[in-house]
């Protein structure tokens, strides 16, 4: 189900609804508004954007990205990553677990997305953010399905508490404009076309 183009009158609360639940007044929103970041309980495919004069929301990640694993011993090879890296770029955040039935079934989705912008050459950047599998577990699950970028491991829940709240179903997926503010997130599984749409849009913001 393709959403709405355009960011015009602020926030654009558009309801691809799988489950046929509503927000309960968990928008993006709402919650920069009164302090309340409780996030959504359950992924129903959602999907919200905020205009740039509604961006409210500075998210700054940091963790150890997976790179790959040492020839030798076999142990996972980690790396430091941070979202200043991706300054001046959009940057797609995925929070997934290999154990999340729905993570598993937009995986096609986020690569062809990927590889749309690795095409047009846009300043587009992608991270995954792991909950709850482990470091070798995580990079098994990426070399299975050939990710083409990189995920942050798990960290025991630091990294998610720094998406303050925004990405608590799983999976989640976030948009951060040019200077790393909420632009917008889908809560739930997200498809190639949704998620294309979605950043071009903040591109063109």
């Amino acid at each position: 189900m393709r959403r709405a183009s355009g960011l015009a009158g602020g926030l654009l609360a558009l309801s691809l609804v799988l489950t046929g639940c509503g927000d309960g007044g968990n928008s993006v929103s709402a919650q920069a508004r009164d302090g309340n970041q409780e996030g959504y309980v359950s992924g129903d495919g959602t999907v919200e954007q905020l205009a740039p004069d509604e961006r409210t929301m500075t998210i700054e990640l940091e963790g150890e990205a997976i790179t790959g694993a040492d020839a030798d011993s076999g142990e996972v090879a980690l790396e430091a990553w941070s979202s200043t890296q991706a300054r001046g770029e959009v940057l797609v955040i995925n929070v997934w677990g290999s154990w999340c039935p729905p993570c598993v079934a937009e995986v096609p989705d986020l690569k062809a997305a990927h590889a749309h912008f690795e095409e047009t050459g846009d300043p587009v950047q992608f991270i995954g953010v792991n909950d709850r599998d482990s470091a070798s577990a995580a990079l098994a699950f990426e070399r299975r399905h050939e990710m083409p970028y990189p995920s942050l491991a798990d960290d025991g829940g630091k990294t998610l508490l720094q998406l303050q709240g925004m990405a608590n179903p799983r999976p989640s997926t976030l948009i951060l404009d040019r200077e790393g503010r909420l632009a917008a997130r889908v809560a739930g599984q997200v498809d190639d076309a949704t998620l294309q749409g979605l950043v071009e849009d903040v591109l063109a913001s």
